[in-house]
């Protein structure tokens, strides 16, 4: 959305950006292949150019007013700010945050389904002009992730209160992609495992479950985890020693609690279709 963007320098695509540039772009990471001249076997996955994947995002509350004063306009959340307003880590966070960026409004639950269909136009565009993929993002505090939230989404219809109703926005986002896309075009979806540092258990729960529900959507091909958002940033927090991956506790816990299970109830039954039964892989920030 060309009105909302968490910096003045965000690319945005949508029907009128020149395609012919974004099929640059993904030309270029197409004939990045930092292992074409190590790798012998023509066969070997190392010999194939890189996937070219791209990452799209709504900025919700975390919209500057170097993005929005220019338009004159007003950065939407679930929830105006005069009940969550965006809070940067600390005093100097807090003046900072007053300054820079302004109240947001709550968005109607009629302006929902344009939004979706910004990130399925977007998700074609992409595809359109030579790209293998995207990533929905819906951590670090960006709107999708702040529907998800019960921090930011203090919603009282269909998309805010239950855990459901708050993740029914991202689920709308997931189906409208993955329609405007091919088949073999690759779909992931970026998520927080926790908001704040100080989130327990409970909020692990919940992560573990909203993983469950989008794997049984059967049309992701990955997820991605992360956490934190400008409010608090806490893979700081989370990053175990001589680990690449950051969350990658979380992540042994998912795949043990979560996807070790499925696996065990799926091979059980003989109805089993295998097409339908693969799960989305699971990427760590900073790692694999």
């Amino acid at each position: 959305d060309r009105r909302h963007r968490e910096g003045t320098r965000n690319v945005v695509l949508d029907e009128t950006s020149d395609l012919n540039a974004f099929r640059q772009w993904a030309d270029v990471i197409h004939n990045n292949n930092s292992n074409s001249n190590t790798i012998s076997n023509s066969d070997d996955d190392n010999n194939k150019p890189p996937l070219a994947i791209l990452q799209i995002s709504h900025p919700g509350r975390q919209s500057p007013i170097s993005c929005t004063n220019p338009l004159n306009i007003t950065p939407v959340a679930p929830t105006s700010a005069l009940q969550t307003r965006l809070a940067l880590p600390g005093i100097l966070g807090a003046i900072c945050a007053y300054l820079f960026i302004a109240p947001a409004r709550a968005l109607s639950t009629e302006e929902l389904p344009a939004i979706v269909n910004q990130y399925a136009t977007a998700a074609r565009l992409a595809q359109q002009s030579g790209w293998d993929g995207i990533e929905i993002h819906a951590a670090h505090g960006y709107l999708l992730s702040q529907f998800l939230s019960p921090a930011s989404n203090r919603r009282t219809d269909e998309y805010g209160g239950t855990r459901d109703n708050r993740r029914r926005l991202l689920r709308q986002v997931v189906m409208a992609v993955r329609e405007a896309t091919s088949p073999d075009f690759v779909v992931g979806v970026k998520i927080n495992t926790k908001d704040r540092s100080t989130e327990g258990i409970e909020r692990e729960d919940e992560c573990l479950e909203l993983i469950r529900n989008l794997s049984d959507m059967k049309q992701l091909d990955f997820i991605e985890l992360s956490g934190g958002s400008f409010e608090e940033f806490v893979f700081v927090f989370d990053q175990p020693r001589g680990r690449d991956g950051i969350f990658s506790t979380f992540a042994e816990r998912l795949r043990k609690e979560v996807f070790d299970n499925k696996e065990h109830n799926d091979s059980s039954d003989d109805n089993a279709n295998d097409n339908n039964n693969i799960e989305p892989k699971i990427i760590l920030t900073g790692g694999f």
